[in-house]
């Protein structure tokens, strides 16, 4: 295990974005470290602070804390991401839906997906229906990313899928939701083209479904 990484994951648990900024300088400087291990260690340190929050270890103010820790450590870090970015293509708006708050994972996922060569709109959190509708007309999105951290955004993510087909929009349009709470059943009840839970299966189902569209 990289001791850069791991100091820099623990940065990020531990809400130090200091920490993790210094950490982040330290990546670049050592300059072997790939994308795909950067995120395979933001995603376990995502993964450590949820688990946190669900058993009451950690409150909201825990998670505001890590979660400005990736910002600030991705801040740096993403020129040196752009650097080693893959040839993807492909529009993206995404963000947090109606009702939650939660960022920190889709924070780490935008990063991964520009450092995959995607263009991504971040939104950022509890945006309306409206607000993702708006914002697929204006840049002409290939997909749509919806990030519901609990299962008492249900509700709004149908509500973003009726207003899709409401507006003929529903066949233009890639539909990807994630979070802690995901599975097939939970997408399937939604009506999404695919769902993610972490980096790996967030690019993997975006190349999937990109594919198709071309």
């Amino acid at each position: 295990m990289s001791e850069i990484l791991e100091r820099f994951q623990q940065a990020i648990i531990h809400g130090d974005s200091d920490r993790s900024a210094e950490m982040a300088d330290a990546i670049i400087a050592d300059g072997k470290t790939t994308p795909d291990e950067i995120f395979d260690y933001l995603t376990q340190a995502m993964e450590d602070v949820g688990s946190r929050y669900q058993t009451g270890e950690y409150f909201i103010p825990e998670m505001l804390r890590s979660a400005e820790s990736v910002e600030k450590a991705m801040g740096i870090l993403e020129p040196y991401l752009f650097e080693r970015r893959h040839d993807q293509t492909g529009i993206i708006v995404m963000g947090t839906v109606k009702g939650d708050i939660h960022n920190i994972g889709k924070n780490i996922i935008v990063s991964a997906l520009r450092a995959s060569g995607y263009e991504v709109h971040d939104l950022g959190v509890n945006i309306s229906t409206d607000k993702f509708i708006n914002k697929i007309r204006e840049v002409n999105a290939d997909m749509l990313m919806l990030s519901a951290f609990t299962t008492s955004t249900k509700s709004a993510l149908i509500d973003i899928m009726e207003k899709l087909e409401k507006e003929g929009m529903r066949d233009q349009i890639k539909v990807v939701s994630g979070g802690a709470s995901h599975s097939e059943e939970f997408a399937r009840e939604v009506g999404v083209d695919g769902f993610a839970k972490d980096v790996k299966s967030t690019l993997a189902v975006c190349r999937k479904l990109m594919g198709e569209q071309s």
